[in-house]
């Protein structure tokens, strides 16, 4: 019996994010620093790390910036600088990447989850105030694709009912210089983390992360717990883990980092020409409250749920990559049943992940591939 060959499936012409062309427009600034690192013989803790700490802090408005191995690393750290473990809960959203419940679960604490307002796409102080319980020690809210949650509303809320033993922890791993009334995303808490993904609108070459500090000491502690309790080569004062952001990546992050306000005014211009159309056809976007200044790191509007998939088959069919944020709706995993959510309990996230359409968007995407997008929508919208 022969076995017939498996053909891969042939490349989308049209990227949802390509991140080749970012490269190519820094090509010459991204090589001197990686010769540079590789010139140096050190590639952990060292002064590549500490320039882009200290030039994301100034960048941020925070006293301090730990650099560590990823986002989800930057979450569970920070939850157990503040004493969090087994029988404690973390609030946070469904709506956001895995990793930010992996964090969660990773010290041992249980999710619980706020439904989001169907429009921002954000939590907001009335969803967390319903899901608040005694057993509540934090909360995550998670500036989703670049929007920026009221986090001086929900520590309001947390303050007026009598809750100010709950720590606010930003989520920003999506909102690298997103404002909320002229404040940056990630200096808004005691505590922000940020994660370094390569698809991130600062975006590393593999995995990164870091912790937005307002406290130098819990800065150093952390500094201590990423480098498994070292506080000197011979001394260990408590037990730490293995997560640190290394040279290169640093340095790459550092060259990027001139470069962000840039490329996140590039995106709003793309994200205007979509703007200006799409209503039209069908899709609602995602409500930007007007203090908001997104960076668009994702634009994902949404539409009923057939007429979704649809476009999705009608965009895939002419070589155009586009996402669906988030296919299965986090409290609904498998691996979280035993969380004991059912359909209908989130009924805000369920709608956005039912109808959501993530487009090509990405600071180097012509924007003759925007008008293609959004003809060929024109084309199969009913």
């Amino acid at each position: 019996m022969t076995v017939p060959a498996m053909t891969a499936p042939a490349a989308p012409q049209m990227r949802r994010v390509d991140l080749e062309p970012q490269f190519r427009a820094y090509e010459d600034e991204i090589l001197a620093a990686v010769r540079r690192v590789l010139g140096s013989g050190r590639y952990t803790l060292a002064d590549e790390g500490a320039a882009f700490e200290a030039a994301f802090a100034e960048y941020l408005g925070v006293p301090a910036f730990v650099g560590v191995g990823d986002g989800t690393r930057a979450i569970s750290m920070v939850l157990r600088l503040l004493g969090l473990g087994p029988g404690d809960e973390v609030l946070t959203v469904p709506f956001t990447a895995f990793p930010t419940i992996a964090a969660i679960l990773d010290i041992g604490a249980e999710p619980v989850f706020a439904d989001i307002d169907p429009d921002s796409y954000l939590m907001t102080p009335d969803t967390m105030a319903a899901a608040l319980t005694a057993r509540t020690r934090a909360v995550v809210p998670v500036h989703i694709f670049g929007n920026v949650a009221d986090v001086a509303g929900l520590q309001a809320r947390l303050v007026g009912l009598g809750r100010e033993d709950v720590a606010l922890v930003e989520d920003a791993a999506q909102a690298h210089g997103s404002r909320r009334n002229g404040a940056l995303a990630g200096s808004l808490a005691d505590f922000a983390t940020f994660s370094f993904y390569p698809t991130k609108n600062l975006g590393g070459y593999g995995d990164g992360g870091g912790i937005a500090c307002r406290d130098p000491e819990a800065a150093a502690r952390l500094r201590r717990l990423r480098n498994y309790g070292f506080v000197d080569k011979d001394t260990v004062t408590e037990v730490g883990i293995n997560s640190r952001l290394d040279e290169l990546q640093a340095a790459i992050l550092a060259v990027k980092l001139r470069h962000l306000d840039a490329m996140n005014a590039r995106r709003r211009v793309l994200a205007a020409l979509y703007a200006a159309t799409l209503p039209a056809l069908g899709f609602a976007l995602q409500a930007i409250p007007r203090e908001v200044e997104t960076n668009w790191h994702v634009f994902e509007p949404r539409t009923a749920p057939e007429t979704r998939d649809r476009l999705a088959a009608a965009c895939a069919a002419e070589g155009i990559q586009t996402n669906v944020y988030y296919a299965v709706p986090h409290h609904l995993q498998p691996a979280l049943a035993h969380l004991g959510y059912r359909p209908g309990d989130l009924p805000g996230v369920e709608a956005v992940c039912a109808g959501g359409l993530a487009l090509p968007l990405y600071p180097e995407l012509p924007e003759a591939d925007v008008h293609r997008v959004i003809e060929i929508l024109r084309r199969h919208a009913e």
